[in-house]
C-alpha cells in the first residue's frame, strides 16, 4: 500500500469502486466530493486517524485494490487522534501561522527602540517587518481565511464581519506605519505600529478562541477537505514564501534581543 499514498483519491476509486465503501464506512466522505485533489496521504492527515485507525483502513483499501494478493501495510508515524473540540489540519495550521504573527508583534517595542536609537541603521529591519505583515500576515495566511474559511459559514454573522473590518483596519495601520517611516515621523509610525499590534493581539485570541472553534465544529468532512485543498493551493501559490518569513521571524528575535 506505500505505493499508494501518494496517489490522489479521485483516479484511485475510479480505478477501485469498491474503495468509496471502505471509506464511507470509515466515515471518510470521499465518494461526494467533488473535488478530488487530495492524496491517500493527505486523508489519513484530514480526518486525524490514529495508529490503529490508519492501519485498519489502508488493510481495508489494500484488500479492495489488491484482492487475494498480498499486500504490505506500511507503519505510517502516527500520534492518537486528537479530542474532538481539536482543530482540522487546516485550521490548525492557521493557528500556528498566528503564533509567528504573534512572535512578530511582541517584537515591536524593541524594533521602535532601535529605530528611536538609529534610525537608519534600523530602517532596513523595519522595512523586513513590514514585508513579513503584508506579505505573511495579510496576503498569505488572511488570503486562506478571507478566500476559503469565512466562506463556509454566514457572510452575515457579525463575527464575521467583525473580523473582516479587523483585517480592513490592519491594513489602514500599516500603510500609516509606512508612510510615517518614510517621512521619518517616528512618534507617529510608534503609534501605528502598537495600534497595530494591540488590533491583531486581539483579533487572533478571538480567532482561535470564538471564530476558529465556531467554524471548525460546523465542518462537514466534505468541507474539511475542501479547505484542506484550497489551502495547499495558497500554500503552493507562495511557494517557499511562508517558510523563509517563518524563518525571519527567529533572526528578527535575535537581532532585537
Amino acid at each position: 500500500m506505500r505505493e499508494h499514498l501518494d496517489i490522489h483519491i479521485k483516479p484511485l476509486m475510479d480505478q477501485h469502486p469498491g474503495l468509496g465503501t471502505v471509506l464511507e464506512a470509515a466515515g471518510i466522505g470521499c465518494t461526494t466530493c467533488s473535488l478530488g485533489t487530495c492524496r491517500v496521504r493527505d486523508i489519513l492527515e484530514i480526518h486525524d486517524l490514529g495508529p490503529e485507525a490508519t492501519r485498519d483502513l489502508l488493510t481495508a483499501m489494500g484488500r479492495v485494490i489488491h484482492g487475494e494478493a498480498p499486500f504490505e501495510v506500511p507503519d505510517l508515524p502516527r500520534r492518537a487522534p486528537a479530542a474532538r473540540s481539536a482543530f482540522c489540519p487546516p485550521i490548525r495550521r492557521m493557528v500556528e501561522e498566528h503564533t509567528f504573527i504573534l512572535r512578530v508583534i511582541t517584537c515591536f517595542p524593541a524594533l521602535l527602540k532601535a529605530l528611536a536609537t538609529d534610525f537608519d541603521a534600523a530602517r532596513p529591519l523595519a522595512d523586513r517587518v513590514l514585508d513579513f505583515v503584508r506579505t505573511y500576515a495579510d496576503r498569505y495566511h488572511h488570503a486562506k481565511e478571507e478566500d476559503h474559511l469565512f466562506g463556509l459559514v454566514e457572510a452575515d454573522a457579525d463575527i464575521l464581519k467583525v473580523m473582516l473590518q479587523d483585517h480592513v483596519d490592519g491594513r489602514a495601520h500599516v500603510r500609516a506605519v509606512a508612510e510615517a517611516l518614510d517621512a521619518r515621523d517616528l512618534a507617529t509610525a510608534g503609534a501605528r505600529l502598537q495600534a497595530y499590534g494591540e488590533l491583531l493581539t486581539g483579533h487572533i485570541q478571538r480567532e482561535d478562541t470564538i471564530l476558529y472553534p465556531w467554524i471548525n465544529r460546523r465542518l462537514t468532512d466534505r468541507q474539511v477537505g475542501e479547505l484542506f485543498a484550497a489551502c495547499m493551493k495558497v500554500d503552493q501559490a507562495f511557494g517557499e514564501a511562508p517558510s523563509r518569513m517563518e524563518a525571519f521571524v527567529a533572526k528578527l528575535e535575535a537581532a532585537l534581543a
